[in-house]
Protein backbone atom coordinates (compact mmCIF):
# COMPACT_ATOMS: atom_id res chain seq x y z
CA UNK A 1 0.00 0.00 0.00
CA UNK A 2 1.09 3.91 -0.77
CA UNK A 3 0.42 6.93 1.59
CA UNK A 4 -0.94 9.78 -0.69
CA UNK A 5 2.39 11.53 -0.63
CA UNK A 6 3.88 8.51 -1.61
CA UNK A 7 1.13 7.38 -4.32
CA UNK A 8 1.71 11.02 -5.40
CA UNK A 9 5.32 11.00 -6.29
CA UNK A 10 4.83 7.70 -8.31
CA UNK A 11 2.20 8.70 -10.24
CA UNK A 12 3.00 12.37 -10.77
CA UNK A 13 -0.74 13.69 -9.22
CA UNK A 14 -0.24 16.22 -7.03
CA UNK A 15 -2.14 15.43 -3.31
CA UNK A 16 -4.33 17.91 -3.95
CA UNK A 17 -5.36 16.49 -6.69
CA UNK A 18 -5.67 12.90 -5.30
CA UNK A 19 -7.75 14.65 -2.84
CA UNK A 20 -10.28 16.09 -5.72
CA UNK A 21 -10.34 12.84 -7.48
CA UNK A 22 -11.56 11.26 -3.74
CA UNK A 23 -14.02 14.11 -2.74
CA UNK A 24 -15.58 13.69 -6.53
CA UNK A 25 -15.55 9.87 -5.83
CA UNK A 26 -13.33 8.96 -9.01
CA UNK A 27 -10.50 7.32 -6.62
CA UNK A 28 -11.37 6.86 -3.34
CA UNK A 29 -8.63 5.03 -1.46
CA UNK A 30 -8.88 3.03 1.75
CA UNK A 31 -8.99 5.16 5.33
CA UNK A 32 -7.16 4.52 8.09
CA UNK A 33 -9.04 5.31 11.39
CA UNK A 34 -7.07 8.81 11.85
CA UNK A 35 -8.48 9.51 8.07
CA UNK A 36 -5.06 8.95 6.17
CA UNK A 37 -5.35 7.72 2.80
CA UNK A 38 -3.81 4.07 1.50
CA UNK A 39 -3.70 3.34 -1.89
CA UNK A 40 -3.44 -0.50 -3.10
CA UNK A 41 -2.00 -1.84 -6.31
CA UNK A 42 -5.62 -2.02 -7.88
CA UNK A 43 -5.76 1.81 -6.74
CA UNK A 44 -2.92 2.45 -8.47
CA UNK A 45 -3.84 0.97 -11.30
CA UNK A 46 -6.95 2.85 -11.64
CA UNK A 47 -5.06 6.00 -11.28
CA UNK A 48 -3.21 4.85 -14.27
CA UNK A 49 -6.51 4.61 -16.36
CA UNK A 50 -7.59 7.73 -15.15
CA UNK A 51 -4.30 9.20 -16.43
CA UNK A 52 -4.76 7.59 -19.70
CA UNK A 53 -7.91 8.98 -20.17
CA UNK A 54 -7.22 12.51 -19.45
CA UNK A 55 -4.20 12.57 -21.71
CA UNK A 56 -6.97 11.46 -24.51
CA UNK A 57 -9.18 14.54 -23.51
CA UNK A 58 -12.06 12.83 -21.43
CA UNK A 59 -13.25 15.48 -19.36
CA UNK A 60 -13.46 14.06 -15.24
CA UNK A 61 -17.09 13.30 -14.83
CA UNK A 62 -16.78 10.69 -18.47
CA UNK A 63 -14.30 9.02 -16.77
CA UNK A 64 -16.08 8.64 -13.77
CA UNK A 65 -18.86 7.05 -15.80
CA UNK A 66 -16.54 5.00 -17.94
CA UNK A 67 -14.81 3.76 -14.34
CA UNK A 68 -18.52 3.08 -12.99
CA UNK A 69 -19.54 1.33 -16.06
CA UNK A 70 -16.79 -1.12 -16.37
CA UNK A 71 -15.38 -1.30 -12.82
CA UNK A 72 -14.15 -4.13 -12.86
CA UNK A 73 -12.65 -4.56 -16.07
CA UNK A 74 -9.60 -2.35 -16.01
CA UNK A 75 -8.58 -4.50 -19.08
CA UNK A 76 -11.27 -3.11 -21.10
CA UNK A 77 -10.24 0.42 -20.37
CA UNK A 78 -6.86 -0.49 -21.37
CA UNK A 79 -7.49 -2.18 -24.65
CA UNK A 80 -10.06 0.94 -25.46
CA UNK A 81 -7.42 3.55 -24.59
CA UNK A 82 -4.75 1.56 -26.75
CA UNK A 83 -7.06 1.83 -29.84
CA UNK A 84 -7.77 5.96 -28.94
CA UNK A 85 -4.05 6.73 -28.70
CA UNK A 86 -3.05 4.13 -32.17
CA UNK A 87 -5.48 6.48 -34.03
CA UNK A 88 -3.65 9.63 -32.34
CA UNK A 89 -0.50 8.42 -33.13
CA UNK A 90 -1.52 7.88 -37.08
CA UNK A 91 -3.06 11.56 -36.36
CA UNK A 92 0.23 13.43 -35.12
CA UNK A 93 2.27 11.53 -37.65
CA UNK A 94 0.51 13.12 -40.13
CA UNK A 95 0.82 16.24 -38.61
CA UNK A 96 4.60 15.59 -38.19
CA UNK A 97 4.62 14.91 -41.79
CA UNK A 98 2.89 18.00 -42.54
CA UNK A 99 5.41 20.26 -40.18
CA UNK A 100 7.99 18.72 -41.84
CA UNK A 101 6.63 19.72 -45.55
CA UNK A 102 6.27 22.91 -44.00
CA UNK A 103 9.87 23.56 -42.99
CA UNK A 104 11.24 22.21 -46.22
CA UNK A 105 9.06 25.14 -47.52
CA UNK A 106 10.27 27.73 -45.75
CA UNK A 107 13.91 26.61 -45.70
CA UNK A 108 14.32 25.79 -49.35
CA UNK A 109 11.14 27.10 -51.11
CA UNK A 110 9.79 23.36 -51.95
CA UNK A 111 6.42 24.05 -53.55
CA UNK A 112 3.57 22.67 -51.31
CA UNK A 113 -0.15 23.03 -51.69
CA UNK A 114 -2.60 24.42 -50.11
CA UNK A 115 -4.45 21.29 -49.28
CA UNK A 116 -0.79 19.79 -47.84
CA UNK A 117 -0.30 22.67 -45.25
CA UNK A 118 -3.94 21.79 -43.39
CA UNK A 119 -3.23 17.66 -43.80
CA UNK A 120 -4.23 16.33 -40.15
CA UNK A 121 -5.86 19.86 -39.04
CA UNK A 122 -9.67 18.41 -38.73
CA UNK A 123 -13.20 20.21 -38.10
CA UNK A 124 -14.26 17.16 -36.50
CA UNK A 125 -12.29 15.82 -33.00
CA UNK A 126 -13.16 12.53 -32.22
CA UNK A 127 -14.70 12.15 -28.67
CA UNK A 128 -14.69 15.70 -27.57
CA UNK A 129 -16.49 17.03 -30.13
CA UNK A 130 -18.98 14.19 -30.26
CA UNK A 131 -20.17 14.64 -26.38
CA UNK A 132 -20.90 18.45 -27.41
CA UNK A 133 -22.85 17.24 -29.95
CA UNK A 134 -24.51 14.74 -28.23
CA UNK A 135 -25.21 17.67 -25.54
CA UNK A 136 -26.41 20.16 -28.35
CA UNK A 137 -28.00 18.06 -30.39
CA UNK A 138 -29.46 14.59 -28.84
CA UNK A 139 -27.98 11.37 -28.50
CA UNK A 140 -30.45 9.97 -30.75
CA UNK A 141 -29.07 12.42 -33.57
CA UNK A 142 -25.94 12.20 -33.35
CA UNK A 143 -25.95 8.28 -32.93
CA UNK A 144 -27.73 7.69 -36.08
CA UNK A 145 -25.39 10.72 -37.68
CA UNK A 146 -22.09 8.76 -36.51
CA UNK A 147 -24.35 5.66 -38.13
CA UNK A 148 -24.84 7.66 -41.39
CA UNK A 149 -21.12 8.51 -41.44
CA UNK A 150 -19.46 5.20 -40.39
CA UNK A 151 -16.37 4.52 -43.34
CA UNK A 152 -17.06 8.04 -44.76
CA UNK A 153 -14.88 10.04 -41.96
CA UNK A 154 -11.87 10.95 -44.49
CA UNK A 155 -13.96 11.86 -47.19
CA UNK A 156 -15.79 14.48 -45.28
CA UNK A 157 -13.57 15.62 -43.38
CA UNK A 158 -11.79 16.24 -46.50
CA UNK A 159 -14.63 18.50 -48.13
CA UNK A 160 -14.82 20.39 -44.46
CA UNK A 161 -11.15 21.26 -44.95
CA UNK A 162 -11.59 22.62 -48.37
CA UNK A 163 -14.57 24.47 -47.42
CA UNK A 164 -12.79 25.97 -44.21
CA UNK A 165 -9.40 26.40 -46.68
CA UNK A 166 -11.37 28.37 -48.77
CA UNK A 167 -13.03 30.45 -46.41
CA UNK A 168 -9.62 30.99 -44.98
CA UNK A 169 -8.30 32.19 -48.53
CA UNK A 170 -11.17 34.52 -48.84
CA UNK A 171 -10.48 36.52 -45.72
CA UNK A 172 -6.79 36.71 -46.40
CA UNK A 173 -7.54 38.33 -49.82
CA UNK A 174 -10.52 40.55 -48.39
CA UNK A 175 -13.43 39.30 -49.28
CA UNK A 176 -16.47 39.80 -47.47
CA UNK A 177 -17.54 37.14 -45.32
CA UNK A 178 -21.02 38.08 -46.55
CA UNK A 179 -19.89 37.53 -49.99
CA UNK A 180 -21.65 35.88 -53.07
CA UNK A 181 -18.86 33.30 -52.85
CA UNK A 182 -18.64 33.06 -49.30
CA UNK A 183 -22.71 32.24 -48.69
CA UNK A 184 -22.21 29.48 -51.09
CA UNK A 185 -19.07 27.86 -49.59
CA UNK A 186 -21.62 28.07 -46.23
CA UNK A 187 -24.40 26.60 -48.72
CA UNK A 188 -21.84 23.57 -49.51
CA UNK A 189 -20.99 23.24 -46.09
CA UNK A 190 -24.78 22.42 -44.99
CA UNK A 191 -25.07 20.36 -47.76
CA UNK A 192 -22.12 18.02 -46.77
CA UNK A 193 -23.07 18.02 -43.32
CA UNK A 194 -26.85 16.43 -44.51
CA UNK A 195 -25.10 14.13 -47.00
CA UNK A 196 -22.45 12.83 -44.38
CA UNK A 197 -23.91 13.44 -41.13
CA UNK A 198 -27.47 14.12 -40.24
CA UNK A 199 -30.71 16.03 -41.81
CA UNK A 200 -29.51 19.40 -40.05
CA UNK A 201 -32.65 21.98 -40.07
CA UNK A 202 -31.27 25.92 -41.27
CA UNK A 203 -32.15 26.70 -37.51
CA UNK A 204 -29.96 23.90 -36.15
CA UNK A 205 -26.82 25.14 -38.98
CA UNK A 206 -27.55 28.39 -37.72
CA UNK A 207 -26.53 27.12 -34.38
CA UNK A 208 -23.38 25.24 -35.47
CA UNK A 209 -22.28 28.29 -37.23
CA UNK A 210 -22.32 30.07 -33.79
CA UNK A 211 -20.84 27.02 -32.33
CA UNK A 212 -17.96 27.96 -34.20
CA UNK A 213 -17.04 31.07 -33.30
CA UNK A 214 -18.71 31.04 -29.58
CA UNK A 215 -16.95 27.71 -28.36
CA UNK A 216 -13.61 27.48 -27.82
CA UNK A 217 -12.85 23.88 -29.08
CA UNK A 218 -14.11 24.54 -32.25
CA UNK A 219 -13.12 28.11 -32.79
CA UNK A 220 -9.06 27.40 -31.69
CA UNK A 221 -9.59 24.59 -34.36
CA UNK A 222 -10.91 26.07 -37.09
CA UNK A 223 -8.52 29.38 -36.68
CA UNK A 224 -5.81 26.82 -37.65
CA UNK A 225 -6.59 27.75 -41.22
CA UNK A 226 -6.00 31.07 -40.33
CA UNK A 227 -6.84 33.42 -37.19
CA UNK A 228 -10.45 34.48 -37.59
CA UNK A 229 -11.59 31.63 -39.75
CA UNK A 230 -13.94 30.49 -37.35
CA UNK A 231 -16.24 34.31 -36.87
CA UNK A 232 -15.79 34.61 -40.45
CA UNK A 233 -16.97 31.62 -41.63
CA UNK A 234 -19.83 31.83 -38.81
CA UNK A 235 -20.55 34.94 -40.55
CA UNK A 236 -21.22 33.46 -43.67
CA UNK A 237 -23.51 30.93 -42.72
CA UNK A 238 -25.96 33.55 -40.96
CA UNK A 239 -26.03 35.62 -44.23
CA UNK A 240 -26.72 31.76 -45.60
CA UNK A 241 -29.37 31.19 -43.28
CA UNK A 242 -30.75 34.54 -43.30
CA UNK A 243 -31.53 33.99 -47.37
CA UNK A 244 -32.78 30.42 -46.98
CA UNK A 245 -35.19 31.20 -44.43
Amino acid sequence: MYMIKKASEISGVSVRMLHHYDKIGLLSPQKSENGYRYYTEEDMACLQTILFYKYLGFPLKKIKSLIEKDNTEILTHLKRQLNLMQKEKEKLLTLMETLQKTIDYEERKITMSTKEKFSGFVYQDNQKYEEMAIDKYGKDVIEKSMKTLKGKEVEFTEKLNQIFTSFAENMAKGVEATSKENVELAKSLHEYICQYSFDCSIEAFSGIGYGYKENSEFKSNIDRFGVGTAEYACNSIQKYVSEAR
